[in-house]
Formats: C-alpha cells, structure tokens, sequence
C-alpha cells in the first residue's frame, strides 16, 4: 500500500526517565531515585529539585551544592509509537532550545549530535524507526567539560570575564553566557530541552523559514507586503506556496497569493508580494496618534495594544503562521555638529529610546513561563517605557517573548550572544556561529518590534581587559573582526538588509574604535563611571551621550524579597556572608554603603538600609536620565541596566526576581513621562526643562517654589504661557539662587506643570540630603477597599515628606505611584491593585502596608 501525504508532524513531550550516565559522578551523600520523571519540555536542574534531589539553589548558599550537576552527563531516555502510514516517505527528527551537547539516539542508534544551543538540530532516523514502539535517549553532556577540552585545542589563550562562583570557559561554548555565572547571577549550567521535540515524516522536504518586510505605497494607504519563504527540498519537484494575511480576529483574508515554483534539492528561496488595503499601522508604546491626543489632554498613554496581523503561508502539507505589522523603522546614524547620531526613526517620527536592558527572567529554564514573560513586559511599558536591549550575555528569547513586543509597541535593540569576552576565530567555531545567526535571524526578522542587529556586547572593549589580549592586541583584533563582521555582520547583511547592523555595544558606527565607555561624542555608550568608578552622580553632567544603552546603578531587595534567600535570625545584615553571597559586583554593597555616607544620614535599622539603598539607586538613575532627556534632540536613547532579575539577589535591576517593582521603576515611569519636567542643579545653577515626546504642541504653564524643610513657601515664580511644542526639550527655568539669601542647605524646589487636563511634579535638593534638617513629616494615612477590587491609600503629613515608599510586603501587585512627595495641605491618593489572580482582604494589606520617608529613617 502506498501513502502520499506529503508532511506529517508529531511532537514527543511528557515524561522521560532521567538517570546519570555514570552513577560513579554522582557526589558522595547524594541519594537519587531509582526511577525519576523528567518533563519535556523541561530541564534537569528543575527536575532534581522537584524530586528532592538538591536543594533549591537559590536560597542561603544552596549554589554550592548544586555545581555538580552542570559537571555530570544525564540521559532521558522515552518510548513513543509510529504507525505503518508514518514510516512512508522519509522521517527526521528535529530539536530545538536544545541545551547544549545533546546526543539523540533512537532506538540505541545514534541520530546526531546537538552542540549549539541557538540553532535548530535536524537528523534524519529514516533507517532507524520501526513500526510500533520506537525509544528515544538523550545524552546530555556536561557543557563545562566540553568547554574544558576545547580550550586545550586552541592555538591561543580565549579569555573571559570570570567571577567568584563560575564555570571556566564558557566562551568556547554555544549557550547562554550567565549560566556560567555573572556580576548579578547565580552560576547554574543548565540542560535540558525547551521546545517540544518533533518526529517529521516528509516526501517534499521542509518549510523552514517565512520572512516579510512591509512598505507603503507611494499614494493612498496601502501597503505591499514583501515575502521571502525558505523550503529545503529533498528533490526536484514542482510546489504551489501559498501566502495570506488575515486580520488580527483571523475570521476574514485580507489578501492572498500562490506561486508554483520549481524546486530543486537544497535550499529554495521563493518570493513573492502582496498588497494589503489601508491596514492599522504599527507604534511603539505611547507614540501612536491615539496615545498622543490622549497624552496631550490627560498626561498618560491609552497603552492600546498594535494590531497584530497574521501571515499564513502553506507548501506541501507544511504551513507557518506568523506575526505581521504595518510600519517603518530606521536606526539612524549620521555625522553631523555634535559626531554622530543614534536614533530610532518610526513612521517617520523621531523616537527617544527609553527603556531596560533584558536579561533571562530565570536561571531555571522551566520557570521561564509565558507569566513571567507578560508581567515583566507589562511592567515595562506601565513605567513609560518603550524600549528594551536583549543583552548578549544571555539567549535569543523564545517567541512569546517576540510575540509581546509586537503587540505592546516594544522596540527591541537585539544584541548576539557574545558579551564580554574574547572568542575562538577557528574554522570550526565560525562555521558553527554562522549557522546559528542564518538560523536566528530568519526566525525573528518578521517581527516589527526589531529595531537593529547588534553583534555583541562589550566584545571589543574586552580586547583590553584581559593581559593576553594587551600583550597581543592585534591577533585578538583579527579573531574579533573574523567572528564579529567576517561571519555574524555578513549574515545579517544577507539575511536581513532591511534593518542596521550594528557591530558592537558600545559603539562609535562603522569602523570606529573609539572607548565608547567615556567617549560621548558618536554612537551608543555604557556610562558606568558612577558605579564601578565609584563618581558622584554628579557625574552623569559630564557627559553629552547620542544614545546611553547601558548605566546602571545597584540596590538592594526588599525585606520580602530578602526573606525568600535569607534567615532573619543570622542573615539580615548587609555585611553577613549570606547577604554577601547574594551580591556578585565585586565591593557592591560596599559601593552602596559609601554612597549612604555620601549623600544621606546613616539609616538606623536593616530594614532602612533596603530603604534606602532603592532610593539611592531611583536618585541616581533619574539624575541621569534627567539631564540626558534635557539634551533631546542630541541624545535620544537612555536605556537602564537592568529591567529584571534571575534569581533573587543584590543588583541594578528595577524589578525584583519575585516581580515587586522597586522604588526605581516607579520612579522611572516618572522621569520616563512622554511630558514631563527635567529639574537639576549643574554649576551651582537650577535649571528646569519640559520635555514633550509627543508630535502635538501643547500649551502649558509653570509654577516653581522655594520651599523650606517645614513647609513654608519661601520664593515662587510662575510661567503663565508656555508652548512645549512637539518632540522637544524646551529650557524654562535658568538660575543661580542667592545663598545669602536661600542657603542651598535651607530649602528645596518644588516645579509643577499644569497642561491638558492634569499636572505634573517635580522636587529636587539643592544639596546632598543629609546637611538639610528635616522635619519630622508624621505621615497618616488611611485604606479603602473600592468596587472593583483595588484598594485606595490616602496619605497626608504634616511636614514635607521626600521619598514617600509605600510596601505591601510580600503581596503580589502594583501602587499607582511610589517614590514621590509629600507636602503638608495636599493629600495624596495611591491605588494598589493586587496581581491578577491574587486577593487579599482590607485587614490584610492594613497589615502589611508600610510607609517610609526618608526623615523616618534616622
């Protein structure tokens, strides 16, 4: 009997029996079960703290008792079933995020060996399947011995960034660069695979990869859709593709077209074009028109979601269906007065860049969930954000990750991974990096939310860091420039000509060499002289950057965040080796202390340091971002280290591993307001700027006020027609106040704009806080459950208050604001909304409800 369907697919997930190659690996009381499930998708990390193999990792010290695993080879080991219809034509397996050397038998028969965590594995187990039941193992080989044994084959020296608890050589492998440990990450070699595990029967071959542009017409509002389909043939044959979009409800096809295409054996790519009629254009987060008029009016973003249309594309029983939007997008770079420029230009619209840097939202690949991914997104773009850094250091996300992006207007600058290292320019090596940049840039070229390719993290700075790469400088410039341009640049190039190459971060643009570390002049910079240099935040006045996409200043966790890695009977001191342990940059909570001593009164408690280390780190980010938002339009780019955590853990992160904003991200949806203020003192000078990001001019006024520290009005001078006009920074304020009258150290300023139907405001120091007497504020405060679930927090005090912190402890969810001011006559009112799916009663949150300023801490 003969069978002519031409591809089938089925997927081998569930449960596996996981067992050491080699008991003998195994530590000494260490006890595994006889029989152990292991779920695919899934990790084996995950899988052993499930069976109460190893202690959860992240709590006290527990990293140390788990390095064995990462060192030790396991095999998974499952049987499925192919029927006699199945067996016709030809059969392959296929793995993907699979993690990292994993060698697939079927059958006791060895298929392939997956040695590339980043690329798509395809073997072909024709001659191995039978009717029935088949068996499937997987090898999984300890990644850290291979970087071992590569290491000793290499004709010079790869040095790499190293930290207390690492695993040695992780460049020479390609996996996630931080599970080898990192300046804020916990040291877990992981394995496993992530994606459901595919048998493929096929008698045509494969459709592997769709990817599309899309340009306006030259009159009306339509739009032309440009496809490009990549099909590997196992002959020659003749193929109908077919292409359609289809709007976002997928009930009706916009447009639709099929080509016949003669194939041959190998690699075909077919292309082909479409017109769709006056679809929904594609923004990002708070600059579609909708967002803008309502911004203009009421201070905030509707936060639409795009409308996200689907391409569907079919070949030979194969079909893929993928995400497609409507919209224009450049990275501009150009000489001009200043050096040269750094911007995202979409629709035509200058886009100020202000976003986080992204970093694995889990060490435990299983704890990685579609959730995490949403709330970490969301929280992003709540804070007036709309844009984030896929750092190198970790991995190409997986695609709901993309999926959000596209749909919340998140505009992704999309480094490769490599990050802070040296790397191998060995034949071997670059073939196998080319063949995982052709992969990840054909996965993700379809989705809008990418902004630029970027060909590594800090690689070129590296060449300095280490003495090998200082004593032979130019054979460490030619492996650099043989991996970076030779082979990750040339594939973009040819994969993806639509978008920029960027070739490192930080960069000066093409060619250029410059120390984009304190170069400030052209292209993008990482300013980190105010943390690893230990300069005041002053500092971050120094500099005129085009676009920052990296500064960062560190905090600790919140008490409950402390307590999920912490004993409270001998860990809750900032200097106990379990505090310690969970703070990997080098002298951080020293750094963090000093600065304490610096600007601030020594808090008196464990529970003020947290206090005010976040405070600490939310003054200092916003001192930065201030002024540089003030620069518009020479700088357009301010992106923070860092959005998130991995594990719970002393960092420069804004969100906390749990989810718990830090007083930084409420800050940052402040000072990342698409209007707003920009209030310093630079030159013994206050200077106050507006900032409008939006295209619509906006009439304004502008009251400002010397206050003193017990609330008396000592100066006020208002501007009664201003006219912030469209995407600009606009100087409103300029002086030099008279201390012998108004002694920097007797009173602050207190800025409020007005626009629309809302205001907005802004309060700054003239001095460091601790030479101010500072009243005693006595806050009050009362809570209210309303109708629709969320609770209503009204607080009055009857001094002014600075830094007013609002925590619910350990329950999930959001205040409307955090980190402001509190002055006396003017109440405020905070929303909290707990997460969704969590509910907790009035009294509950009366009890977990805490209320801190900074007077109260001392």
């Amino acid at each position: 009997m003969r069978y002519y369907i031409r591809m089938k697919t089925m997927t081998i997930n569930g449960d596996f029996s996981l067992s050491p190659c080699n008991k003998s690996d195994i530590p000494n009381g260490i006890s595994l079960p006889n029989k152990m499930t292991m779920k695919f998708p899934g990790d084996i990390h995950s899988t052993l703290l499930r069976n109460k193999c190893i202690p959860d990792p992240y709590y006290r010290k527990n990293e140390l008792e788990v390095q064995w695993v990462g060192r030790t080879d396991w095999q998974a080991e499952t049987s499925f079933s192919v029927d006699e219809k199945f067996l016709a034509g030809r059969q392959f397996i296929e793995l993907e995020d699979a993690d990292t050397f994993v060698r697939v038998f079927v059958n006791n028969k060895e298929a392939g060996l997956c040695e590339n965590f980043f690329r798509k594995w395809r073997f072909e187990i024709t001659d191995l399947l039978k009717k029935g039941t088949n068996t499937l193992r997987l090898v999984f080989e300890s990644a850290e011995r291979h970087a071992c044994q590569k290491a000793e084959t290499l004709s010079h020296p790869a040095p790499c960034s190293v930290y207390d608890i690492y695993s040695p050589h992780r460049n020479l492998v390609r996996k996630t660069q931080c599970n080898a440990g990192w300046d804020w990450g916990i040291c877990l070699m992981v394995f496993g695979v992530y994606k459901p595990i595919k048998l493929i029967q096929t008698t045509t071959g494969f459709l592997d990869y769709v990817q599309t542009t899309t340009v306006p017409a030259p009159k009306g509002k339509d739009w032309q859709v440009n496809i490009k389909a990549i099909y590997t043939s196992l002959k020659t044959t003749k193929t109908r593709f077919s292409f359609a979009v289809s709007g976002a409800s997928h009930d009706s096809v916009l447009s639709e077209t099929s080509v016949d295409v003669q194939l041959v054996p190998g690699e075909n790519k077919i292309e082909t074009t479409l017109t769709v009629k006056n679809p929904e254009i594609w923004w990002p987060a708070g600059c579609s028109p909708a967002d803008e008029k309502n911004i203009a009016k009421n201070g905030e973003p509707l936060f639409h979601e795009n409308t996200i249309y689907t391409l569907t594309a079919t070949a030979a029983g194969a079909n893929i269906k993928q995400n497609l939007a409507f919209r224009t997008l450049e990275a501009a770079s150009e000489k001009d007065e200043h050096g040269r420029s750094l911007y995202f230009k979409v629709n035509g619209k200058p886009v100020y860049a202000k976003g986080s840097n992204w970093i694995p939202c889990d060490a435990l690949p299983e704890r990685q969930t579609p959730q995490k991914y949403e709330n970490l997104l969301s929280s992003l773009v709540a804070a007036n954000q709309n844009c984030i850094r896929v750092w190198g250091g970790g991995r190409y996300e997986k695609d709901v990750f993309y999926d959000l992006c596209d749909k919340k207007g998140i505009l992704i600058w999309h480094d490769f991974m490599f990050a802070c290292s040296t790397y191998p320019a060995d034949a071997e090596f670059l073939d196998n990096v080319r063949l995982e940049v052709r992969h990840q840039v054909r996965r993700l070229s379809h989705h809008p939310s990418i902004a630029l390719w970027c060909g590594n993290n800090e690689n070129l700075g590296a060449i300095t860091w280490y003495e090998e790469s200082r004593k032979n400088r130019d054979l460490y410039v030619v492996d650099y420039d043989r991996l970076n341009d030779g082979t990750v640049g040339d594939e973009v190039r040819k994969n993806d000509p639509s978008r920029r190459w960027w070739s490192s971060s930080p960069c000066s643009g093409d060619d250029d060499f410059a120390d984009n570390w304190h170069s400030d002049g052209r292209g993008d910079m990482h300013y980190w002289s105010v943390w690893h240099e230990k300069k005041p935040f002053e500092a971050y006045y120094d500099i005129t950057p085009r676009f920052v996409s990296e500064f960062g200043y560190q905090s600790l966790p919140s008490l409950s965040e402390t307590r999920t890695f912490a004993d409270e009977k001998t860990d809750f001191n900032i200097t106990s080796p379990v505090f310690e342990f969970h703070q990997r940059s080098p002298g951080g909570n020293s750094i963090i202390f000093e600065n304490f001593a610096r600007y601030f009164r020594v808090p008196s408690t464990f529970r003020d340091m947290l206090y005010l280390s976040q405070v600490q780190q939310a003054l200092a980010i916003k001192t930065a971002v201030d002024y540089w938002r003030s620069l518009r339009p020479i700088c357009m780019g301010a992106i923070i280290w860092q959005l998130n955590d991995l594990w719970p853990v002393s960092s420069w992160s804004s969100i906390e591993y749990s989810g718990k904003w830090k007083l930084l991200h409420y800050a940052s949806k402040q000072f990342f307001a698409p209007i707003g203020l920009s209030l310093f003192k630079k030159d013994d000078t206050i200077q106050c700027f507006a900032i409008n990001d939006t295209d619509i001019s906006v009439p304004a006024t502008l009251k400002i006020s010397y206050v003193d520290f017990e609330g008396k009005k000592l100066h006020e001078k208002s501007f009664e027609t201003i006219e912030l006009a469209g995407n600009s920074s606009t100087c409103l304020f300029n002086k030099k106040p008279d201390t012998a009258i108004f002694p920097f150290d007797s009173f602050f300023i207190y800025a409020e704009l007005t626009y629309g139907n809302t205001s907005t405001t802004e309060t700054l120091f003239c001095t460091q806080p601790k030479k101010c007497e500072l009243a005693k504020p006595n806050i009050t405060y009362s809570v209210k459950q309303d109708k629709d679930g969320s609770y209503k927090i009204t607080l009055k005090t009857e001094k002014p208050a600075f830094f007013v912190s609002l925590d619910a402890g350990d329950v999930p969810g959001v205040f409307s604001k955090n980190f402001f001011m509190l002055l006396p006559g003017k109440a405020e009112t905070v929303l909290f909304r707990a997460e969704d799916g969590k509910k907790i009663t009035l009294d509950a949150l009366e009890k977990k409800l805490t209320v801190t300023s900074l007077r109260d801490i001392y």
